[in-house]
C-alpha cells in the first residue's frame, strides 16, 4: 500500500481502510433541500454523529430506537428492528422463541449452503451467484424480483431464509401465529414446515443474517460463506432498506442521523462491526478453510470471473467439464441484467418491488460521506 493513500478509521477496536481518491468531500443530507444547503457553513452540510443522542423508544408491544436532535429536541423514530432475541434486534418475523426451536430441533447436513451477510452486503449477489453454479447457469430458473426465495408451487430453484421461512411443525412456540407477512420481496413464499425442510433436495441453499452466537448450525455441519462489504457503502444502502415506506431514507430521517444509528447495536442483527468481527473471528479461529469462505462484495463486482471460480471451487462445482459455465454465471449475476429478470417479472404481473434491486455500486458512499 506504499503507493496508495488510506483513511484508517478505528471503531470499538475495529480498524476500517479506505482508500483516498480526491480532494475531501462535504457531508452531505439527501434530506436537505437545495435552500438549506445555501444557508449551511461552507465547510459543514447536515450535522456530525455528536448532534445525535439515541434512546429506547417503547409502546405498542415493540421495541424501537429513538434518534434524537439534541438541539431541538426532535424525535427520529427506527421501528423496523421490532423483535428481540437475546439482546440483538431482528425484523419482526424473526422471533426468539422461534430461533431457539430451530437451534434444538433442525438438523443440517454436510451439503447444505449458508450464505450469511449482514444486511445489505451482498446477500442476493452472492445467491445468485450460487445457484446459478448449482443449475449449470440458467439464469431463466431464477426469480430475482423475490430475492431468488424458494417457490416450490413455481418449480424453480432458490434459496431459504432458514429463520424466517422454517416454522411449521416446530415445538415448544410460544403461539403459531408468525408475523411472515410483513417478509420483504416475496420471502414469505418459501414458509414451510420441518418436515418439509428436511425433503429438500441436495443441496440446500440457505440464507442467514444471524450473528455468530445466534447461527441455527451450532454443529459446524454446513459450509458458510460469509460476504462482507465496505462499511461506508453498507450504511448507505441499509439507508433505504428494506423498502419505501418502512425504510430511514422514505420516512423523513436525516442521512447522519441513521450513521449514527447504523454504528450502534440497535440496527437488525446486532450491527455490521460487531456482526462482521464476530464472524471474522470464527472464520480465522473455528472453522477449516474448506468449510468456510470469506469473500467480499467489493470481489464479486470488481473481478466477478475470479471470484465465481473461488466460489464454484469452494462449493465443489467442476468448471473444467463445461469451460463456459463461470462465463454464463458471469452475465447472470451481472446487476443490470438481475434487474431486467426482475422488471421482466413485474411486467408480467408478478407481485413484489425492486427496492433491493437499488444500484449495486461500489463507491457510491462519497455522495453522503465527507473525508
Amino acid at each position: 500500500f506504499s503507493s496508495q493513500k488510506f483513511r484508517i478509521t478505528c471503531y470499538n477496536n475495529f480498524l476500517i481502510a479506505t482508500k483516498q481518491e480526491g480532494p475531501p468531500r462535504k457531508l452531505v443530507s439527501p434530506i436537505m433541500t437545495s435552500k438549506d444547503r445555501e444557508k449551511s457553513p461552507d465547510n459543514i452540510v447536515g450535522y456530525s454523529l455528536t448532534h445525535w443522542d439515541l434512546k429506547p423508544l417503547n409502546g405498542n408491544n415493540k421495541t424501537a430506537t429513538a434518534i434524537v436532535d439534541k438541539s431541538s429536541g426532535r424525535i427520529h423514530e427506527y421501528s423496523f428492528a421490532t423483535s428481540i432475541v437475546h439482546g440483538v434486534p431482528h425484523p419482526p418475523f424473526i422471533r426468539q422463541d422461534i430461533v431457539e426451536a430451530q437451534q434444538s430441533q433442525l438438523e443440517f447436513r454436510d451439503s447444505d449452503l449458508f450464505v450469511v451477510t449482514f444486511s445489505k452486503c451482498g446477500t442476493t449477489l452472492m445467491e445468485q451467484i450460487v445457484l446459478l453454479l448449482l443449475n449449470n447457469g440458467k439464469s431463466e430458473d431464477l426469480n430475482p424480483l423475490h430475492k431468488n426465495t424458494l417457490d416450490r408451487s413455481s418449480g424453480k430453484v432458490g434459496k431459504v431464509w432458514t429463520e424466517m421461512a422454517v416454522i411449521d411443525g416446530l415445538k415448544g412456540l410460544e403461539n403459531d401465529i408468525v408475523e411472515d407477512s410483513k417478509a420483504c420481496m416475496g420471502e414469505g413464499k418459501a414458509r414451510m414446515s420441518v418436515k418439509d425442510f428436511d425433503e429438500l433436495p441436495l443441496p440446500r441453499v440457505l440464507k442467514s443474517h444471524a450473528p455468530t452466537n445466534l447461527f441455527l448450525d451450532k454443529e459446524k455441519k454446513a459450509k458458510v460463506i460469509y460476504v462482507t462489504r465496505n462499511p461506508f457503502d453498507a450504511c448507505v444502502s441499509c439507508y433505504y432498506h428494506p423498502k419505501p415506506g418502512v425504510s430511514p431514507q422514505s420516512t423523513g430521517m436525516p442521512f447522519d442521523a441513521f450513521c449514527k444509528l447504523w454504528l450502534s447495536q440497535n440496527i437488525e442483527f446486532g450491527g455490521w462491526i460487531n456482526h462482521t468481527k464476530n464472524w471474522r473471528d470464527k472464520y480465522e479461529r473455528t472453522y477449516d478453510k474448506d468449510q468456510m469462505l470469506w469473500m467480499s462484495y467489493e470481489e464479486l463486482v470488481g473481478r466477478p470471473t475470479k471470484s465465481i471460480q473461488a466460489i464454484a471451487d469452494f462449493i465443489e462445482v467442476n468448471t473444467f467439464t463445461d469451460p463456459k459455465l463461470v462465463e454464463r454465471v458471469a452475465d447472470g449475476c451481472n446487476f443490470a441484467n438481475v434487474k431486467k429478470i426482475a422488471a421482466s417479472s413485474l411486467e408480467r404481473g408478478e407481485q413484489g418491488d425492486m427496492s433491493h434491486l437499488r444500484k449495486g455500486k461500489v463507491g457510491d458512499w462519497r455522495t453522503y460521506f465527507s473525508e
